[in-house]
């Protein structure tokens, strides 16, 4: 049985002598009645009759093919088509070009269903078990493709943590996060990997010195930004054991204008980011300057972020336990 015929054009006249199996319960008063295509019932008909006889072949693929291009969210078929290919591959000299074969028709699904989350889930098998060298300049280009789309799809997302971690080559990722929040500083998706990325290397004190000269670029440009300032959380907690020197302090004191523990809510100044002050209550927290700490979040409640206030109170009464 060749490669070449597992993706060959799909043709009805293959499955001339399957019988195929009713996908309808044909129940009496059925209270929701699914309006199957007859295109739909003939091939999900015959892929239960393959199924059921558990035939694994290159027809039996084909028409895997041919469903999941109908239906790609039916995760049967997913794991019919993965047992069938396995099934194959075991008399099969040529496992890389069989595997990058599948690589290539699964990209072509890919860009065709970018919410589908079975695609990926399938991906991962194949690399795990299938795939005998999986490395990043294969698996690189659809990913960027996809996120070029959509830079913040979390199932691609989570698969390029996942792919990065299980090959072990993070070599490509700072490059490709750079790009991406030049692109748009609020991609939380992109901080949230530059985040992982930081983690898994094991940084060097200068590594983290980069970083957080870096972010506080970005903080600089846009200070109404989460994504930056948890980021920069991110690292005093991580590598830094929360401790926050005077120098990180007065950069982010900057961007509540100096807001006086003496002046009350009447008089209370704009400032260019509640998340500063946020940040600033809980460093001073930290520090056991709780009175500073209760203020700010008192300041929080009533001026700058009121939409959130039982969530300010509630971190009040923490203080206080």
């Amino acid at each position: 049985m060749s490669q070449e015929e597992c993706y060959q054009e799909f043709n009805e006249n293959d499955y001339d002598d399957v019988t195929p199996m009713s996908i309808e319960t044909e129940l009496k008063d059925e209270l929701c009645q699914i309006m199957y295509t007859e295109e739909y019932k003939q091939l999900m008909g015959w892929s239960r009759a393959l199924l059921s006889k558990n035939e694994l072949t290159s027809r039996a693929m084909r028409l895997t093919s041919k469903l999941i291009d109908l239906a790609p969210a039916f995760y049967t078929v997913w794991n019919y088509r993965y047992n069938i290919l396995t099934h194959l591959l075991k008399d099969h000299q040529d496992k890389e070009g069989w595997t990058a074969k599948e690589l290539d028709w699964l990209d072509e699904i890919t860009l065709n269903n970018p919410k589908n989350y079975q695609i990926w889930s399938y991906r991962q098998s194949l690399l795990t078990n299938l795939v005998p060298t999986p490395t990043m300049k294969r698996e690189t280009p659809i990913m960027n493709m996809m996120l070029d789309e959509d830079s913040k799809n979390y199932h691609v997302w989570s698969y390029r943590k996942w792919v990065v971690k299980f090959i072990g080559d993070y070599s490509q990722e700072l490059s490709y996060i750079d790009m991406l929040i030049e692109r748009d500083v609020y991609n939380n998706s992109a901080w949230s990997h530059r985040m992982f990325y930081l983690k898994n290397i094991d940084p060097e004190n200068t590594v983290v010195e980069e970083e957080i000269n870096y972010v506080k670029d970005k903080i600089a440009l846009v200070p109404q930004n989460i994504s930056s300032w948890n980021y920069l959380r991110g690292i005093y907690k991580l590598f830094k054991l929360n401790k926050y020197d005077p120098e990180i302090i007065e950069f982010i004191t900057q961007f509540v204008n100096n807001l006086s523990i003496d002046e009350n809510n009447e008089q209370l100044p704009e400032i260019q980011s509640s998340y500063a002050l946020e940040l600033l209550a809980y460093i001073y927290s930290l520090n056991g300057q709780e009175n500073i700490s209760t203020h700010y979040y008192k300041c929080l409640a009533t001026k700058y972020d009121p939409i959130r206030s039982n969530y300010w109170k509630h971190k009040i009464e923490l203080l206080s336990q």
